[in-house]
C-alpha cells in the first residue's frame, strides 16, 4: 500500500474525517487530501504528528509492503 492508502485506511478506521484530522494536526484539509491521493508526502515531523493523532506507530503509517518486497527482490 502507498502512504496515501495507509493514511486513508487508518483515518477511516478511527472514524476521523479529513476536516477533523486537519483540526487536530493543524494541517490544511487540502494538504491531507493531497497526501491521501499521493500527490506529495509529508516530512517526517508531519508524519509523526499524523501518527500520534491517529494513535498508531509511525512505522505502521509509513509501511509500504509492496515497496519493501520490490527492494528486497532487487
Amino acid at each position: 500500500m502507498t502512504f496515501g492508502e495507509n493514511l486513508k485506511n487508518f483515518r477511516h478506521a478511527k472514524k476521523i474525517s479529513q476536516t477533523k484530522l486537519s483540526e487536530k494536526t493543524g494541517f490544511p484539509q487540502t494538504t491531507i487530501s493531497d497526501w491521501e491521493n499521493n500527490k506529495y508526502f509529508p516530512d517526517i515531523i508531519e508524519a509523526q504528528k499524523i501518527a500520534a493523532v491517529l494513535g498508531i506507530k509511525i512505522s505502521r503509517l509509513l509501511n509500504d509492503k509492496d515497496c519493501f518486497s520490490k527492494n528486497e527482490a532487487a
